[in-house]
């Protein structure tokens, strides 16, 4: 299903999606500096205000609110934003992370639909929860953990230091911290609990798949605090984090019917041919600058005969080696027939039988 849709709209995927979300991410700080309550008035997704003919909030929705209280803590999100999705697209493809985040948002609007029809069932009138995507960035931890679940990250570890980054991040949860104690006592304590799991992650340097355990513990914080409001805003928590994980379910699913699961033989090789050329072109630009070499051990294709054909050719997207060096294509073993593939479809496409 997927390897169809790509074959007919891959070509209008939006390639380096993260750089655009965090443009959108800085507009909400802007305009939620300059005017709180501009985003409640018009942009948020309020169901009378659209029935009654505002359709523009279906997509402005999205331009979410940011706290303009702790700039740290904006600053820590949108890096983890950007890295985990930037990862995400490498592995998958675009047009595969593209499907990913937009269903996303989709199921996010479904889910301001749910609750509004919840409110109204039980008060007798309709709220449009004003919900973000925050819930949605917090399933990129699960799809890393299902994507990278051996590969261990960590932000300038304890091991080397106090790095920029971690002072940034120090400051975010101190401030943090600070603020939700002014609030009250049980609300720092919430906070200071979710802030411990970030500093696991952040300067342990774990593996992949213990990010979903620090998914669990936010997303448990996150209900605590719901129910702590009372018993209506933890069920509409409850619906939030129930539909933000659909598009994770659904996309994983598939895309595991089709041996995109970690422990793929062929993943795994793949993976380690990515890392041997890695290593293999860092060797090569350190020997050339200790040679002066000005073209630091890059190889430059002087010319390229017009008439030459392509070696490689991707039998999904067709994509060649002429439209993209940094491309590797590898043969299916599992296809019946000899059918390449590019690297964003070598794990994602449907065996030829």
């Amino acid at each position: 299903m997927i390897d169809k849709l790509e074959r007919k709209f891959g070509k209008y995927a939006i390639r380096g999606l993260m750089k655009y979300l965090i443009i959108l991410y800085a507009a909400g700080f802007i305009i939620n500096a300059i005017n709180p309550t501009l985003y409640e008035t018009w942009l948020k997704l309020d169901i009378d205000k659209l029935l009654s003919g505002q359709v523009w909030r279906i997509i402005t929705f999205i331009i979410q609110p940011v706290d303009t209280n702790n700039i740290f803590r904006i600053l820590l999100m949108l890096y983890v934003n950007f890295m985990f999705g930037t990862l995400l697209e490498s592995m998958w493809g675009s047009f595969r992370f593209n499907l990913y985040y937009f269903s996303g948002i989709l199921f996010t609007a479904l889910a301001i639909v749910a609750i509004y029809i919840f409110t109204y069932l039980t008060l007798g009138y309709g709220y449009s929860y004003p919900l973000t995507l925050d819930y949605l960035n917090l399933t990129l931890f699960l799809a890393f953990a299902v994507t990278f679940p051996e590969q261990r990250f960590g932000f300038g570890g304890m091991q080397n230091g106090i790095s920029m980054f971690m002072i940034v991040y120090l400051l975010a949860v101190a401030l943090d911290v600070a603020q939700a104690f002014a609030v009250s006592a049980s609300y720092g304590i919430v906070t200071l609990m979710s802030n411990l799991v970030w500093v696991g992650i952040f300067c342990l340097s774990p593996k992949g798949k213990h990010l979903a355990i620090g998914y669990l513990v936010l997303i448990g914080v996150e209900i605590l605090q719901g129910f702590a409001s009372g018993w209506l805003v933890g069920v509409i928590v409850l619906i939030a984090i129930a539909f933000s994980l659909l598009n994770f379910l659904l996309f994983f699913i598939s895309l595991k019917k089709k041996g995109f699961a970690p422990m793929n033989p062929a993943r795994r090789a793949f993976q380690q041919s990515l890392r041997q050329q890695a290593a293999q072109q860092a060797a090569r630009r350190a020997a050339a600058s200790r040679q002066g070499d000005p073209n630091h051990g890059k190889i430059i294709n002087i010319y390229k005969p017009s008439d030459q054909k392509a070696m490689h050719k991707c039998a999904i997207c067709g994509r060649t080696e002429k439209d993209d060096d940094s491309l590797e294509f590898r043969f299916c073993s599992k296809c019946n027939g000899s059918y390449e593939y590019c690297s964003d479809h070598l794990y994602t496409h449907e065996h030829k039988t």
